[in-house]
């Protein structure tokens, strides 16, 4: 069989032929690269990428007030240039404007939290300057420790010229705040910024009891961030038990509700929900209550303020924070019995001069805490309040 061959009807020019082989090899270029010669002229087009990712729950989120869907976000294409981004759950809103160069990404990183204060989170993006200046590191609050690789290398506001083009550890650490430690990627011909924002911690890293008491915890700040507004402490507490846990004395760390109510140091009450208890009824019916969280400002000194002392008592019906010593009895020692009469089993005998927590106190007696596994009934007769300040850790 003859194989058929094109002929030309006509005279083509030699500048139509180079034309015609151009195409004939671009076309050859993207059958034989495939996708990646498709995602180099996608670059070329200059567009910027977006990665958003919510660390507590979901979020939808709006690129120039357009939804883009709900987070994760993973490297979604934009437009390059001023964009505002908009990342908003049920109850919290976060917003920022920033310039997208082309061919690069922006990342953000948020914890939404209760409010701006109880929030977190980190922003990445790249701009171009000067070109020996390769990292720009700010945080909220500033003076913040930066740590490269585990390396401190300075406070923030804090720059770089050093770093060669790598991935490295940066870590943002300031007391009375959460750390905040993520993966960066230093590029050539521009500048990594990282806006930190910082949660201020609502509790210490261990909550142990008041000394005095049985039941109610010691949770203090010396934040007035934190400390300011009681019911925002607590929504903070809340949050912070329901995502992090709490460490409690003696318990461990819990993400369960671990508090029954909460005090605070004007003396209000709040239920387990953060809900203000303004009835005595239902004041009176958190004597049972097993676990309570007094909120103290370390800027009163390391005791239980008086209206919240009272609060408490009303509540309990017991003292809080009150010694007794053991006077002379002509022994050298006072029994302590486990009912308030002389009828009461002996369970121990303490020394005169030797002091002891009141836990409660009846007519001509008083029961006092001799140790972690004894507590029992003194004559009044032989013990004498003295002035006790509450120790705290």
């Amino acid at each position: 069989m003859e194989i058929a061959s094109f002929k030309p009807q006509r005279n083509i020019s030699p500048i139509t032929i180079l034309i015609y082989v151009s195409v004939v090899i671009a076309i050859g270029l993207i059958v034989y690269f495939g996708s990646d010669v498709i995602k180099n002229i996608k670059n070329l087009a200059g567009k910027s990428q977006l990665s958003v990712t919510v660390l507590e729950g979901n979020a939808e989120v709006f690129f120039n007030d357009t939804s883009m869907g709900k987070t994760p976000l993973d490297a979604v294409d934009v437009r390059s240039g001023e964009n505002k981004v908009s990342i908003k759950n049920d109850s919290m809103k976060y917003e920022i404007s920033l310039d997208f160069l082309p061919n690069t990404e922006v990342a953000i990183v948020r914890d939404l939290g209760i409010n701006d204060t109880f929030s977190a989170g980190q922003n990445f993006w790249f701009e171009k300057g000067d070109p020996k200046e390769v990292l720009n590191v700010i945080s909220d609050p500033p003076e913040a420790k930066v740590f490269i690789d585990n390396t401190e290398v300075g406070k923030t506001p804090y720059k770089s010229t050093s770093l060669t083009e790598d991935d490295y550890e940066l870590r943002v650490d300031l007391p009375g705040y959460e750390n905040r430690t993520e993966r960066i990627k230093i590029k050539k011909g521009a500048k990594l910024n990282v806006a930190v924002k910082l949660f201020p911690l609502p509790v210490p890293s261990k909550v142990s009891l008041l000394e005095g008491s049985q039941d109610l915890y010691d949770i203090f700040s010396d934040n007035t961030l934190v400390s300011s507004k009681p019911s925002s402490w607590i929504s903070a507490i809340l949050y912070w038990n329901k995502t992090r846990g709490i460490n409690l004395s003696g318990a461990g760390v819990n993400k369960e509700p671990v508090f029954d109510y909460f005090l605070d140091y004007n003396g209000s009450v709040y239920d387990k929900a953060g809900n203000i208890i303004n009835d005595d009824t239902d004041l009176k019916k958190l004597s049972e209550a097993k676990k309570g969280a007094y909120l103290r400002k370390v800027s009163d000194g390391a005791v239980i303020s008086e209206s919240a002392k009272k609060t408490y008592e009303k509540i309990k019906g017991a003292v809080l924070g009150k010694k007794v010593k053991v006077l002379d009895t002509g022994l050298g020692w006072l029994r302590v019995r486990d009912l308030p009469n002389l009828n009461g089993k002996e369970l121990a005998k303490v020394n005169v001069g030797e002091q002891f927590l009141i836990l409660e106190e009846k007519t001509g007696w008083t029961k006092i805490k001799v140790s972690e596994t004894v507590q029992g009934w003194v004559s009044s007769d032989y013990v004498q309040e003295v002035k006790v300040v509450i120790k705290v850790n």
